[in-house]
């Protein structure tokens, strides 16, 4: 990733945290991480991965009434020509990881209890 799309990743990220905690005031969002933010190579949209403590589908479906707004706000605090179409992903990694580690500890188990029926 360039220079110019990793600082702007990161100024987007920034904003929209803001934006999101301070600003939209209409929908019940709950608590919610920005994980990450992915740029295309033009600038034009923005990939935001997000993750929420609880009513995950429910809240993205919340978050993504409010685009028209967030980019509008987004707009007044970015330095840039254009502001990127903003698009909202579930970020399931951290569910993913938890399932992963789940099948470790299960293989880790059996093992055990292979080794003592030796």
């Amino acid at each position: 990733m360039s220079n110019n799309k990793e600082r702007l990743a990161a100024e987007i990220s920034k904003d929209l945290k803001e934006i999101v905690q301070f600003e939209i005031k209409n929908e019940n969002i709950g608590f919610l991480t920005i994980t990450d933010v992915v740029v295309s190579s033009d600038h034009s949209y923005a990939k935001v991965f997000v993750s929420f403590f609880n009513n995950q589908e429910k809240n993205l479906e919340k978050l993504n009434r409010t685009k028209g707004f967030v980019r509008s706000a987004l707009s007044k605090r970015l330095k840039t020509r254009r502001v990127p179409e903003i698009e909202f992903v579930l970020d399931n990694s951290f569910l993913n990881g938890l399932k992963v580690e789940q099948a470790l500890e299960k293989e880790a188990e059996e093992l055990k209890k292979n080794k003592k029926d030796e």
